[in-house]
């Protein structure tokens, strides 16, 4: 029996570097071994079928903690088992508001952990470790390389003083630093927090972070620019329904196909064209399909998370969203172009 298991989002900075802030504080502060820490690196594809393998019951005789960041298990009903059977020995810290609305809804929100929609997992996390939150909390107490990182990936670069392209860039270039590498982020977080409490100082430089992600961003901006000029097809619908009416209403949206990493911006091109929503669809190893969901204009008021949460059992933030398609459903999406 393994003494944790850490479960984190693998697929962004925030979901490596809070699980990271996890791991480095359960070897460092509490001494726990590392042969004694279970990883699973995750995304809720991957959930899904480790729900299927792993009954509560099995759970308990594999782990005696379970810690969650950034992510949730897909079946609302198997986080709510967990949460009762490892009562406080199941810690969750998360951001994304479907979930969390629904843990309130389902009785299971006084889980331990923090959970808060306005900042990302990262911080969650700090707080939940180190009480960086509490009335004497002021935000520069915080390694600023967390915050930057947070900032982006929770919108609140404003709340937090920054400018959008500076946080993007940050971000991008942590990105390619550290390749979403478990180990190489947990090596960069110990020294952070190290340095951080022996002389209240960052360890990194913002200039050179900044610089070298622009120039990323710039190139990122081109080229995508140019895969949605030449293969975005604008002819796809988000398909929502007319509560009053019970009819059906549809955004347009721009879908297309690609492997690499992705975010809202790569759409920033169609703005304010007419354009509701941007698609993209990622082909799984294991034959299922995944796609994210984008608002492309600042004023629409769609909740992609809560969308795909109640259509495809998906979830994330307003503006950025994702869930997983089996092959035969995404065949019939594709014939009909709608979601």
């Amino acid at each position: 029996m393994k003494k944790y298991l850490i479960i984190y989002h693998r697929e962004d900075n925030d979901g490596v570097v809070s699980g990271s802030l996890f791991y480095d504080y359960l070897t460092t502060k509490l001494n726990v071994n590392k042969s004694e820490i279970a990883l699973l690196p995750s995304d809720y594809n991957s959930l899904t079928q480790f729900e299927k393998q792993h009954p509560i019951e099995t759970l308990k005789e594999e782990y005696e903690n379970i810690i969650m960041t950034d992510i949730s298990f897909n079946d609302v009903k198997y986080m709510k088992k967990i949460s009762k059977e490892f009562d406080n020995r199941f810690v969750w810290c998360d951001h994304h508001k479907p979930i969390i609305d629904e843990s309130f809804r389902e009785h299971f929100n006084t889980v331990s952990g923090v959970r808060n929609t306005t900042k990302s997992a990262i911080l969650c996390v700090y707080e939940y470790l180190y009480d960086a939150f509490n009335e004497r909390y002021n935000k520069k107490d915080i390694p600023e390389i967390f915050r930057l990182l947070s900032a982006w990936d929770s919108w609140s670069y404003e709340r937090e003083g920054y400018e959008f392209e500076y946080v993007k860039a940050i971000n991008k270039a942590y990105t390619i630093r550290f390749n979403l590498d478990f180990d190489l982020v947990v090596k960069h977080v110990h020294d952070i927090i190290k340095h951080w409490e022996e002389n209240h100082e960052n360890i990194f430089d913002k200039q050179e972070y900044f610089d070298y992600g622009t120039i990323l961003n710039n190139y990122d901006d081109i080229v995508m620019e140019g895969i949605i000029k030449t293969s975005g097809d604008c002819s796809w619908r988000v398909q929502f329904e007319d509560e009053d009416k019970g009819l059906p209403l549809f955004h347009k949206a721009c879908a297309i196909f690609h492997q690499g990493a992705t975010n809202s911006t790569m759409f920033k091109c169609l703005k304010n064209k007419g354009i509701n929503h941007g698609l993209v669809f990622k082909h799984s190893p294991n034959g299922n399909w995944v796609m994210s969901m984008y608002n492309i204009n600042e004023d629409e008021c769609t909740h992609c998370g809560e969308f795909l949460k109640k259509k495809y059992n998906g979830g994330g933030h307003k503006g950025a969203a994702g869930c997983t398609f089996t092959e035969a459903q995404f065949i019939k999406i594709l014939n009909n172009k709608i979601i």
